[in-house]
C-alpha cells in the first residue's frame, strides 16, 4: 500500500487526456442532501489530500469530503455526517478512506469510495474521552490508532474491535509516564512501524506489531509533527522548520533545509516532491528530495494542500475551497471551479421557471442561474445603489428595483437594462410581473402597469412590502396587512392575517402559510378566514417559509442550538406536521428569501461566506431532492411526566449508534425553550426535564448524519 504513489504510464497518459483544466461536478455539502453553486467546487478550506491510483479524497473545514477521478478537475462532494474540522485522510485503497478531525474526536471510514461513512471506535464525537492522535491502516483490515494519551490499538478486522498493544514511551499512557503526544506513525509491514512524538526528533520503532518500542537514534534536531510514505524504504518527517528524509524506511534520517512550517507531503516520484506550509502562500516543489526546493504561488488564495495524481498531474486546494491543478509536474498551475465575487445579502427571487433563480446583490448586481443552480453569473444593473428587488417574466424580459425606488427594465437577460418611471416620488418597496403586467409594492398601497406603459394606482390603503406569487394569485403584504388579487392585479381583496407577520408564502389563492414576528407558522385552507398555529416547529427562531407545494416547504432557521454559526433549515413534506433540521453550511441566512422554492424538491438557498469575510453572502446551493439524502429516520417523544413543575419528556431515535444530538423543544405559552441532549446507544433513547406552567406542548428534532436523514417528532402535549 505504501507505494500508492507511483502510477503507471498508461494510467498518468489516460488521466491526463481525460482531464479538462475546469469542470463542473455535483459537490454535495457534508451532512444533507444540497449542493454548491458559488463558488465552485466548493466554499469550506481543505486542509489535506491523498491520491491512491489516480483516485482522490480532500478533507477539511465543516466536515468537508472530497472526490476526485480526474486529477481535480471535477470533485463530488461526500456526505461524512459531521459538521466538524477534518485535517487527515488516508486513501488505503480507491475505496478504503479514513477521516480524522473534530479535536481527535471524529474518526470516519469509508469502504465504498466516500458514497457512505461510519464511526468507528469514538462514537461520542463531541468532548470525546480519548481523541486520536493518528491512524495509519496497513491493509484495509489491520490498522493502528495512536491515542492523545499515548496508547495504541490495533485492528485486524478493518476498526470493528481493537486490541491494546504498548503505550508509546514518554507519553501519560506509558509505564513510566510523560507528557509527550504521538504525532504520526508509519508501517511498512503489519508488524513493523515507527511513531514520533509530537514536535520533536524522538521516535520510536516496533517490529512486532506495538508490543514493545525501541528508541529510534541518531535523528537530526528538529520538531516534528508529520509524517509521510513515498514507498516502503522512503519516509519523510516535518514541522516547524524541519524536513527529514530517510532512504530505509527510518533507520537513518537525514536533514533537508525547511524556512517554513512544512504541513504536507506529496511526491510523484522519490525525489519530485511538493511540499504545503502553515501559511498557504506558497508550495514548495523539489526535484531532488528536499536537497533544494522552489517556491511557486499557484493561487490568491491561500492553499494547504497538495497530491500528486499522476507523475505529471498534481492538484492543490485550500481557503475558501480555491482549487488549482498543474499538468507540468505541479510547476504551473490553472485554476478549478471560480466565484462570482460581490455580496448578495438582500436574498434570493424566482425566475420564471424553475431552473432560473436570482440573488439581490450589494451596488447594482445580481445574481443568476439559468442551469438549476449549477452555475451562477452576475448581472449588473444601470445603479450604484443596493439591489431591492427583482422580477422576470421570461429568461429575457424583467425588472430590477434598488432601494432608492429606481426601476430598470431588460429585454435581454441583463444585458442591458433601461430607467422605468415608476409613477411615484416614493420609494416602491417590491417588484412583481405577470404577464405583460408589472405591479409595484408599497411604502403604501400598489401601483400597475401593463405592456410597458405608465403605472397607475391599483389600490391604495394597504402598507405592504412585499410579494407573494401562488399560481395565478398575487398577494402583496407588510407587516400589518395582506391583500389578494386574482385579476393581475386590477383589483384587491383583504385577506385577514394571524397576527403581525413577518413572512408569507401562499400554495393556493386561498391555502398557505404565514410566520408572524413571534415567531410562530400559521396554516390556512381558506383564504385566511381561519389559520391553525402549527405547533411542531420547536423553535422561535424562524426568518422566513420557503414551500414549493401545498405540502413541501422550508422554515429557514436565525440559529439550530446543536450547531452554532451554521445556516439550518427545517424541512416539511407533510404540511407542517413533522419538521426535520437540515444542515447547509457555515454562515448565516441573510433574512427574508435566504431559500426559496420553485418546486417540492427544487429549492435554492443562500448563506454568508465566512471565508470571503463578515457579512459577505454569496455561498449558493441547490438541490433537487428537496435536501434530503440518505434513508430517513424517526424520532419519537413517548411520555411525559410532570413532578411539581417539572415535566421530564423520554424519546428515542430509532436506529441510533448513540451519541448523537437531539434538541428537544417546550412551549407552555407563546415561547419554545430549547435544550440539547444526547441519543443512548441503548436504542436512541433520551431524555429531557423543563421547569414549565399549566400544561406545555414538546418537540424533539434531530439533524441527520451520514447516510441517515434528520427527523421530528410530531408535537406531544405534555400534563396539565
Amino acid at each position: 500500500m505504501i507505494s500508492r504513489a507511483f502510477l503507471g504510464t498508461c494510467a498518468a497518459l489516460s488521466l491526463a487526456a481525460a482531464c479538462p483544466n475546469t469542470g463542473v461536478a455535483a459537490v454535495q455539502v457534508s451532512q444533507s442532501g444540497w449542493q454548491w453553486g458559488n463558488p465552485t467546487p466548493q466554499g469550506n478550506t481543505i486542509r489535506a489530500i491523498d491520491f491512491v491510483q489516480g483516485r482522490g479524497y480532500a478533507i477539511g473545514d465543516d466536515g468537508t469530503a472530497l472526490r476526485t477521478d480526474d486529477g481535480g478537475a471535477t470533485w463530488t462532494g461526500l456526505p461524512t455526517g459531521t459538521s466538524l474540522d477534518l485535517g487527515r485522510v488516508q486513501a488505503v485503497t480507491p475505496d478504503v478512506v479514513i477521516i480524522l478531525g473534530g479535536n481527535g474526536c471524529v474518526l470516519r471510514r469509508s469502504d465504498d469510495g466516500g458514497k457512505t461513512f461510519r464511526r468507528f471506535y469514538v462514537l461520542t464525537e463531541i468532548n470525546c474521552p480519548e481523541p486520536v492522535a493518528a491512524t495509519y491502516f496497513v491493509t484495509p483490515q489491520l490498522g493502528y490508532l495512536l491515542l492523545r494519551n499515548g496508547n495504541v490499538l490495533r485492528t485486524t478486522d478493518a476498526g470493528e474491535s481493537f486490541s491494546r498493544v504498548t503505550a508509546i514511551p514518554g507519553t501519560p499512557g506509558s509505564a513510566a509516564g510523560g507528557n509527550a503526544t504521538p504525532a504520526d506513525a508509519l508501517f511498512t509491514t503489519p508488524d513493523a512501524g515507527i511513531v514520533f512524538l509530537s514536535g520533536s526528533n524522538t521516535a520510536f520503532r516496533t517490529t512486532d506489531a506495538g508490543a514493545s518500542w525501541t528508541p529510534e537514534p541518531d535523528v537530526p534536531g528538529g520538531r516534528v509533527w508529520r509524517m509521510k510514505a513515498v514507498d516502503a524504504a522512503t519516509f519523510y518527517a516535518f514541522g516547524p522548520g524541519t524536513l527529514l528524509r530517510s532512504s530505509d524506511a527510518g533507520q537513518t534520517w537525514q536533514a533537508k533545509p525547511a524556512d517554513a512550517t512544512i504541513t504536507g507531503v506529496s511526491c510523484a516520484t522519490l525525489d519530485l516532491c511538493l511540499f504545503t506550509t502553515d501559511r498557504g502562500d506558497r508550495l514548495l516543489r523539489t526535484e531532488n528530495g528536499g536537497d533544494s526546493t522552489e517556491s511557486i504561488t499557484a493561487s490568491t488564495a491561500p492553499l494547504f494542500a497538495a497530491g500528486f495524481a499522476t507523475a505529471a498531474r498534481a492538484v492543490a486546494a485550500g481557503s475558501g475551497g480555491a482549487t488549482a491543478v498543474s499538468d507540468d509536474a505541479g510547476r504551473n498551475y490553472t485554476a478549478v471551479g471560480g466565484d462570482i465575487a460581490g455580496s448578495f445579502q438582500f436574498g434570493l427571487r424566482l425566475g420564471p421557471a424553475a431552473n432560473i433563480a436570482l440573488a439581490l446583490g450589494a451596488r447594482g448586481q445580481l445574481a443568476r442561474t439559468t442551469d438549476n443552480g449549477v452555475t451562477w453569473k452576475a448581472i449588473n444593473v444601470a445603479t450604484s445603489s443596493d439591489m431591492r428587488d427583482t422580477s422576470f417574466s421570461s429568461a429575457d424580459d424583467g425588472y430590477a428595483l434598488d432601494v432608492r425606488g429606481g426601476l430598470f427594465r431588460t429585454v435581454n437577460g441583463g444585458a442591458s437594462w433601461q430607467p422605468i418611471d415608476p409613477g411615484t416620488t416614493s420609494a416602491p418597496q417590491a417588484v412583481i410581473t405577470s404577464g405583460a403586467t408589472v405591479l409595484l409594492a408599497g411604502p403604501r398601497g400598489i401601483r400597475r402597469a401593463t405592456a410597458g406603459g405608465q403605472f397607475s394606482v391599483a389600490d391604495n390603503r394597504a402598507r405592504v412590502d412585499h410579494f407573494d406569487r401562488a399560481g395565478s394569485a398575487i398577494f402583496a403584504y407588510g407587516t400589518n396587512a395582506i391583500v389578494r388579487s386574482t385579476n393581475q392585479g386590477r383589483a384587491w381583496r383583504t385577506v385577514k392575517r394571524p397576527g403581525r407577520l413577518r413572512n408569507l408564502e401562499m400554495t393556493s389563492a386561498n391555502a398557505g402559510f404565514a410566520l408572524t414576528t413571534d415567531g410562530r407558522v400559521w396554516r390556512t385552507t381558506n383564504g385566511g378566514r381561519r389559520w391553525t398555529d402549527i405547533g411542531a416547529i420547536g423553535t422561535d427562531d424562524g426568518l422566513a417559509l420557503a414551500f414549493g407545494s401545498a405540502t413541501d416547504g422550508y422554515l429557514t432557521l436565525g440559529r439550530y442550538p446543536a450547531d452554532s454559526d451554521v445556516a439550518y433549515v427545517q424541512r416539511t413534506t407533510d404540511g407542517g406536521k413533522h419538521w426535520r433540521p437540515q444542515r447547509i453550511s457555515a454562515g448565516r441566512f441573510p433574512g427574508a428569501e435566504g431559500v426559496i422554492s420553485p418546486t417540492a424538491g427544487r429549492s435554492y438557498a443562500l448563506t454568508s461566506t465566512p471565508s470571503a469575510g463578515t457579512g459577505v453572502f454569496r455561498s449558493l446551493f441547490t438541490t433537487a431532492t428537496g435536501g434530503d439524502f440518505g434513508s430517513s429516520s424517526t424520532i419519537t417523544l413517548s411520555r411525559a411526566r410532570r413532578s411539581g413543575r417539572t415535566v421530564t419528556v423520554t424519546g428515542q431515535l430509532k436506529g441510533a449508534q448513540g451519541g448523537e444530538a437531539i434538541v428537544v423543544s417546550s412551549r407552555s405559552g407563546t415561547r419554545w425553550t430549547e435544550q440539547v441532549v444526547t441519543a443512548g446507544a441503548n436504542g436512541g433513547r433520551f431524555t429531557a426535564s423543563f421547569r414549565v406552567r399549566g400544561r406545555a406542548t414538546f418537540v424533539a428534532r434531530w439533524a441527520g448524519d451520514s447516510g441517515r436523514q434528520g427527523a421530528g417528532s410530531i408535537a406531544l402535549k405534555g400534563p396539565r
